[in-house]
């Protein structure tokens, strides 16, 4: 394999690692998270975790013993449906920024990127042995 082949697999190697550990380190920092929201009437506060899991429910006052099931049941829909939308924000910051690099790991692997089309012609000119396959 030429050197400046192997160079290329190496340096790919390399951010497909760095790539992987910032994955990693972003899934260990999310499960770390969660999020909470408390009703209007400041009743109750949800709690979940980055799986949506409920982890709490805080009742601020006794308030929910007097009140209809059914206002009941609606309050703790909707500051759950909260929390988990204030724990997707959380995910979106979290992931956020791999996510932008997404678009770059994908280009680097297809051969897209700007230096790949600044080497076209040297590609298109390289030996039909270099890799092994008929270029030229």
């Amino acid at each position: 394999m030429a050197d400046w082949l192997a160079a290329q697999l190496h340096q790919a190697m390399d951010t497909l690692r760095e790539q992987r550990d910032r994955i990693e380190s972003a899934k260990a920092e999310l499960a770390a998270r969660t999020a909470s929201a408390t009703s209007a009437d400041h009743l109750v506060t949800a709690t979940v975790d980055a799986r949506n899991a409920v982890v709490g429910l805080k009742f601020h006052t006794s308030k929910y013993r007097t009140m209809p099931p059914e206002q009941l049941a609606r309050t703790l829909l909707e500051v759950l449906d909260r929390a988990r939308a204030e724990m997707a924000e959380v995910t979106l910051e979290v992931f956020g920024p791999l996510l932008d690099q997404r678009a770059d790991l994908r280009a680097a692997m297809a051969g897209e990127t700007p230096a790949d089309a600044a080497f076209a012609a040297i590609w298109d000119e390289a030996p039909s042995d270099v890799l092994d396959r008929g270029r030229g």
